[in-house]
């Protein structure tokens, strides 16, 4: 398995009815209720301000607001279009936000957001798609202007200029104010939902119908996936309520933030090798890989699928398997067999043909493997669990890598009380995080390390990972036996000079 993060290029939140702009704050305050930024009411006094007009003030009425963003996704498409991503491996594509309130339980239900609105809880946020328009984020990053005094320091960092709740760039509007109306379901496509029940949940949105999506811009070209609209709000049964008397807000790290958590777009696939050629055994499901590359040592593609036959020690065909396309340059078959004619271990061969790279046919390629009785343990005594001992190599302990690049990480295992004797084991995992104070956030999940049939590795794509320092974690399971090492090793990614 593997993980991509596409992050976003660009987001505003727009607060019903007012043309304030707060692209560049760091934090999207999402409300519903007593609207934080009200509507002018003429009063006539010199003292009184509203939107930096002078002689009205604000009066509090119901409104919301409605976070809207874009994603850069061209890494993603740089994978897919050399071949490297199968959309049919992609388990999910998720939007990730985080909460502001997640890393401390003191601030739920508190009142330390804009204008004094309170944390909400037990609500549900919709992730949505609108069409039709183009939009500028804007400069914008108070919500209010704040007033007395010290007005004027402020007066750059409170912004009108769309995008806003009415325009989407100076010289047009939102084909519908807001972007969509919540009381046509006609006006937006729901993409997903999430409900939250104590308010300081992140943001995880994933849904069938949003990998779709994620699939069509992928796949799609730059002017058919223009004029489209990604935006986050609750869902229209909160922002209709009325007569409530205060606002209830909840808080999300926008692309701005000056901490580790940018919001993004998170891609799960399944690259995941598993090559028993050195270890086929009757009874189980056995993978046989064939690796393609250029003169360079870089993997390729095929310009289509080869075929596969299987030849006993007699030299005949005995089973000719579909042939499946993981990664670049990796192709595999799978075969299950509860026992063969001939006598355990035996010599088999793979012989892989109509190979074709650019046009140019290749010869067959011919490889062998040893059948093996079944690895099953049936008997009076308990397996024993196999400790070994891990060393992690293709990355130096506290090394800078610069962002953008790709390790193949390796993971030797070492048979314990010897320093050459190595083994291949299916059965390890990874995962990798960052520290915030005494929190440890977890970048990449326990994911299993690759076992072709020299080595164990997996691909370390730096180029999606935010400049920090991170720590590596290995697991081994066997015989119900958990055994976890944690910093096997740190190292820092830097930012490209």
């Amino acid at each position: 398995m593997s993980i991509h993060r596409s992050y976003f290029n660009k987001n505003n939140t727009i607060v019903a009815n007012s043309k304030v702009n707060t692209a560049k704050n760091p934090v999207t305050q999402l409300f519903f209720g007593q609207n934080a930024q009200g509507k002018c009411k003429f009063t006539g006094l010199s003292g009184d301000t509203c939107q930096g007009n002078t002689g009205f003030t604000t009066s509090m009425v119901e409104g919301y607001s409605r976070f809207i963003f874009d994603v850069n996704l061209d890494d993603i498409k740089e994978k897919y279009n050399s071949c490297c991503l199968d959309l049919g491996t992609v388990k999910y594509h998720g939007v990730r936000m985080t909460n502001t309130s997640n890393f401390d339980d003191t601030l739920i239900n508190d009142r330390i957001l804009v204008n004094d609105t309170r944390r909400a809880t037990s609500f549900d946020l919709m992730l949505f798609k609108v069409t039709g328009n183009t939009w500028d984020e804007g400069v914008g990053y108070d919500y209010l202007v704040p007033p007395g005094m010290f007005e004027p320091e402020f007066d750059t960092t409170y912004s009108i200029r769309p995008s806003n709740w009415f325009s989407s760039t100076t010289i047009n509007t939102w084909l519908v104010d807001g972007t969509y109306n919540n009381l046509n379901p006609l006006s937006y496509q729901v993409l997903a939902t999430q409900h939250f029940d104590n308010g300081n949940e992140n943001i995880f949105f994933t849904s069938a119908t949003l990998t779709h999506e994620i699939n069509h811009l992928i796949t799609g070209t730059t002017s058919s996936n223009t004029g489209i609209t990604y935006g986050i709000a609750f869902v229209p049964a909160f922002e209709n309520l009325s007569g409530l008397t205060e606002a209830y807000s909840v808080g999300f790290f926008t692309k701005y933030t000056q901490t580790f958590f940018e919001p993004f777009v998170e891609t799960l696939y399944d690259d995941y090798v598993v090559d028993n050629r050195s270890n086929f055994t009757l009874g189980k499901t056995n993978n046989l890989f064939l690796y393609v590359y250029d003169y360079n040592g870089q993997p390729i593609c095929l310009d289509s699928l080869p075929t596969v036959d299987i030849l006993d020690c007699n030299g005949v065909i005995v089973a000719t398997p579909t042939v499946n396309f993981l990664t670049c340059g990796v192709y595999y078959i799978s075969l299950t067999w509860a026992s063969i004619t001939q006598s355990t271990p035996v010599l088999f061969e793979d012989v892989w043909s109509n190979i074709s790279i650019n046009g140019i046919a290749q010869p067959n390629v011919t490889n062998e493997f040893i059948v093996y009785e079944n690895s099953f343990s049936v008997g009076p005594t308990a397996g024993q669990p196999k400790v070994y001992g891990y060393s992690v190599s293709g990355i130096k302990e506290d090394e800078k890598i610069t962002n953008g690049d790709t390790r193949k990480v390796f993971v030797s295992t070492r048979v314990p009380y010897t320093t050459e004797a190595q083994v291949l084991v299916d059965n390890l995992q990874y995962r990798l995080y960052v520290t915030q104070g005494t929190t440890q956030v977890e970048v990449i999940p326990w994911t299993p390390v690759n076992m072709s049939f020299t080595s164990n590795y997996f691909l370390l794509d730096t180029g999606w990972m935010i400049h920090n320092e991170y720590y590596l974690d290995i697991k081994a399971t066997s015989n119900q036996q958990i055994d976890t090492y944690r910093k096997v090793i740190k190292f820092q990614v830097v930012n490209q000079l």
